[in-house]
This record gives C-alpha cells, sequence and structure tokens, in this order.
C-alpha cells in the first residue's frame, strides 16, 4: 500500500490540485490545519481576531469560562446587564463569526470539489486547531476524528484538534482536544480512544510527547496521553503534523512515526515558512518498508530523501544533492 500524506495544508488549494492531479496512491491522508485564514481580507482578519482576543480578554478578567460566541449571545439576549460598549463589541463579534464560518465552509466546499474532480484514490481528513469540525462541513463524509476506517487490511484511526486556541478562527465550530491535568491525574480522551480501537495506524494532527512535538524555545509540547499510549502499544505507523519545526521519520520499536511539515506557505514567530513538504509512505505485510520526504515547489514536485524503514534502524535510500533538508536532520534514531 501507498499512502500519500499532507498535514498542515493551510489554505494551499493549488498545491492540493497539483497533488491530486500528478501523484498516485492508494491512499490520501490530510491530517488537520486544512484552512489557515477564516476571511479573505486581511482587514477582516485583522478585525475579527482584535474583538475575539478582547472579549477573551474580558472573560479572563472576569473569571467567566464561557466562550466568545457564547458570552454575546448572552449579551445581546440580556443588553439591559450589559454596557453600550459592551454590546457593540458582541454584534461586531456575532456579525464576523458568521462571516468566518460561511467562508471557510465555502473553502471546504472547494476542496471537496477539487477531491472529487482529481483524486483517483480514498481521501481521510483529520481537523487541526486551524479547522472547523469537519462534520460541518462538505468534508463531513471524509472525517475521521474519534473514527476508523479500513483500507487494504489495515485499520486507520484519527483524533484531531490540538490543545491550544487559535486566534481568528470561530471557536465554538472547532474540535476540542480533550486532554487535561486535574489534581495531579491526566485525562486524555484520545488515549483511551486509541486504546479501544488498537489501529495499525494513528492519525493524528496534535503529536504525541517526545515525537516530533518540539518548538523552539519551548520545547516538548505533545499529548501525553497519545504518548502513554504509544508506550504501551506499537502499531505499524503514526502520522501526525501540528508542530512545522520538528520534521522527520523515526522508528521506535516496530513504529514508524512521520512528520514531513507543513505543505502549505505559512508566517509564523520563525520567520517565512515555505512549505510544499509531503510524505510517500509504503506499507507491506502491516509494516512500513519505506519513507520518503517530497517537496512540492514551482510546480514541480522533487522527491528530497528515500528512508528504508524495513529494517531494525532506519536506512538512506538515496537523497537529492539540490535538497533544503538534510538527511541527519530528517532521519532520527538511525
Amino acid at each position: 500500500m501507498k499512502i500519500v500524506y499532507l498535514t498542515d495544508i493551510h489554505d494551499g488549494l493549488h498545491g492540493l490540485k497539483k497533488i491530486l492531479q500528478s501523484t498516485e496512491a492508494d491512499l490520501y491522508l490530510f491530517s488537520g490545519d486544512i484552512i489557515y485564514k477564516a476571511f479573505f481580507s486581511y482587514d477582516r482578519i485583522i478585525e475579527f481576531c482584535g474583538v475575539q482576543e478582547e472579549i477573551y480578554y474580558l472573560l479572563n478578567e472576569s473569571k467567566d469560562d464561557l466562550k466568545p460566541f457564547d458570552f454575546t449571545t448572552k449579551a445581546i439576549r440580556f443588553p439591559e446587564k450589559y454596557s453600550q460598549a459592551i454590546l457593540e463589541k458582541s454584534h461586531k463579534y456575532r456579525d464576523l463569526y458568521k462571516i468566518a464560518a460561511k467562508t471557510m465552509k465555502d473553502k471546504y466546499e472547494i476542496i471537496e470539489m477539487l477531491i472529487q474532480r482529481y483524486a483517483k484514490s480514498p481521501v481521510y481528513c483529520l481537523p487541526g486547531n486551524y479547522d472547523l469540525d469537519l462534520q460541518y462541513t462538505a468534508l463531513y463524509q471524509r472525517e475521521i476524528h474519534r473514527k476508523s476506517f479500513e483500507e487494504g487490511n489495515l485499520k486507520f484511526s484519527g483524533y484531531g484538534g490540538a490543545p491550544i486556541w487559535t486566534s481568528g478562527i470561530p471557536e465554538k465550530l472547532t474540535v476540542v482536544f480533550h486532554e487535561y491535568t486535574k489534581q495531579g491525574k491526566n485525562y486524555s480522551e484520545p488515549e483511551d480512544f486509541f486504546r479501544e480501537e488498537l489501529p495499525d495506524v494513528c492519525v493524528i494532527h496534535n503529536p504525541a510527547y517526545g515525537y516530533f512535538d518540539k518548538i523552539p524555545g519551548m520545547g516538548h509540547v505533545g499529548s501525553q496521553g497519545i504518548r502513554r499510549y504509544l508506550d504501551d502499544e506499537s502499531p505499524a505507523l503514526v502520522v501526525s503534523g501540528h508542530v512545522h519545526e520538528d520534521q522527520g521519520v523515526l522508528k521506535k520499536r516496530n513504529t514508524v512515526f512521520v512528520n514531513p511539515s507543513n505543505f502549505g506557505a505559512v508566517d509564523s514567530v520563525y520567520g517565512y515558512q515555505e512549505g510544499g513538504y509531503f510524505a510517500e509512505i509504503f506499507l507491506e505485510n502491516r509494516q512500513v518498508v519505506q519513507t520518503n520526504l517530497c517537496q512540492l515547489k514551482e510546480e514541480t514536485i522533487h522527491r528530497l530523501i528515500e528512508v528504508d524503514c524495513s529494517g531494525k534502524e532506519l536506512q538512506l535510500i538515496a537523497q537529492n544533492p539540490n535538497s533544503n533538508v538534510s538527511s541527519e536532520d530528517f532521519i532520527r534514531g538511525k
């Protein structure tokens, strides 16, 4: 089985179309952050982020655990209890919220049209922290958050989202990453989900703790619960995303971990990240035998690094001399 795996597409729809047109695979997996911006206008993006963050600040100051959508609904419903400034802010927020939700749903419709027209094999998707809950979009039939499916005698299970709040996204319509620590005990819905499903392939947006989850200046940010599951079980493959800066392929016991980094270009606090990255993953007899890091750049697909995953240790097969990613950085635990 050959899988073409993309993560953090971030509105890179032109590139996505090119991948679907130019590659062949038995299965396509997209694991989150399919969308990047909730508006086509930068002015609207700034306006919505500003109002949303102001309302979050008010809620934090008053120690109110409501979401901005619920708070503004309450303010509009009971105007006599709130100041004129809060009422104006609430109406503005709700108006922008509706536009954001519609714009994002329109983008998912475009993606579904691209898939239907150009994909020659099944496509499954996870929501990330920049996405709406995909069950409310045109991608609902492909959505695998807290779901499993079988393909090629392999069981795939997905868990989307990330434990962070993403400014500029309609927070009420996103997927909640249900993992938290209370009174010294960590509760993890993704851990419980994977223990129940016991898949051959784990598809996640937010990585497991210690596996491609290291952010410069912050350290490891991955899921403790998924890590506990992976310490006990050995699925054939774990694909993740979210952390663009920590790309690579790693083999731990019989499990191969892959994060090719972001497919869509993004501006971040770490600088411009051009993206275009995706992975080709080959499985035989329920084991990963090869992983290739590829990049779509200037309308051309380049295979950067080919890795043999069939043995106990990863081995470099080939490297493009023009690659901007070194095999030493990409292949972990050789």
